[in-house]
Parts: structure tokens; sequence; C-alpha cells
């Protein structure tokens, strides 16, 4: 059984994905998790402070995620290759909150933003790990380890923008694209 809190998060994680986060209220919130007004203020100063509990779940679960795939065993495009498989996966998952966070809050919240760069920061300095173990095993044989991160993550960045937001594909062909842009980047990076 779920307590409060979850109730709510759960609630206001689906009605923002049915009607939108403008849209839905706090008394909806309450409504459909089956509690009080004031239960939702015991947890949650704000709608948007509900939100940002939800985008730092979301967040804290990915990077987690990538922590413990960079730290395990396997090459470097088996382990690239997982992370943006699972990345994707997870992010598909939650894509109308993903939506909300990109298209409406980051434009109008200087929290929102601060949180993004904080996350893509440490996003960053796993796949710089990565890469840069890639590097010292010699499977990564040309190319600045900073340059094949930020190729990496504006590819996939490139692709949850705008092939699942604006082209709304499916996982599979989200993913199938993501791993066929990984296979030409490592060829790239293999060569000598």
């Amino acid at each position: 059984m779920m307590d409060a809190k979850d109730r709510l998060l759960q609630s206001a994680k689906e009605l923002f994905s049915q009607k939108g986060y403008h849209e839905t209220t706090v008394e909806e919130i309450v409504h459909r998790a089956g509690l009080s007004k004031g239960a939702f203020y015991f947890y949650f100063k704000s709608k948007e402070d509900i939100l940002k509990e939800l985008i730092l779940i979301m967040s804290e679960r990915m990077i987690k995620d990538l922590e413990q795939k960079v730290h395990s065993e396997g090459s470097v495009e088996e382990l690239l290759k997982a992370c943006v498989s699972d990345f994707f996966r997870m992010f598909y998952e939650d894509k109308e909150i993903a939506y909300i966070f990109f298209y409406e809050l980051l434009r109008t919240s200087e929290e929102f933003r601060r949180i993004h760069q904080e996350k893509t920061q440490r996003v960053k300095e796993l796949l710089l790990e990565l890469v840069n173990r890639g590097v010292r095993n010699k499977e990564i044989k040309s190319g600045n380890p900073e340059v094949i991160v930020y190729m990496l993550m504006g590819f996939v960045r490139f692709l949850y923008l705008e092939k699942i937001f604006s082209d709304h594909l499916s996982l599979e062909e989200i993913t199938r694209l993501a791993l066929d842009g990984i296979d030409i980047v490592m060829r790239g990076v293999r060569c000598v």
C-alpha cells in the first residue's frame, strides 16, 4: 500500500500526463489520491513543488542507473548502449513529465534550470569517466574524450527532444536510432 506522499505523487503524475501541468489543480490531485488538501500541503508547498519532486525522482533514478552501468564490467560500447537503452526506457515511461520540464519550465524557472544544469553536469562526468576508461583500455583510439561525450549527449538530446516529442516515435524506434548512432560514433573513435 502506498503512503500518502506516494499517492499524491502518483496522482499528480497521472493528471499532469493526462491534462497537462497548467490545467491540473491541487484539488484534482488530492481528489484522485483520496486525500485532503491538508495532506497535500503537509508534503508539498505548491503544485510546482510536487512537479519538482517528480522530476528529481526521475532524474535521480536515471543517474543512479547510469552510475551502476559506468561502474560495471564490459566494453565501453556495450555499456554506452545499455546506458542509452535504459535512459530511453525510463525517459519514455515518464515522457509527459519530461515534456513539461523541458518545454514549459526550463524557460520560465531559474530553479528548474539549476536542477537541469546540475543533473546534466553529473551525466557528463559519468560519461567522461566511461569514455576515459575506453581510452585507457584502448577501445577508443582517437578523439578528445570530452568532445566524444558532447557528441553523444547532443545526439541523445536531439533524439528525445525531436523524435519523441515532435515525431512521437515508439520506444523501439527511438532505441534503434540511438543504438545505430552509438555504433557510428564507436566506429569513428576506434579508428587511428
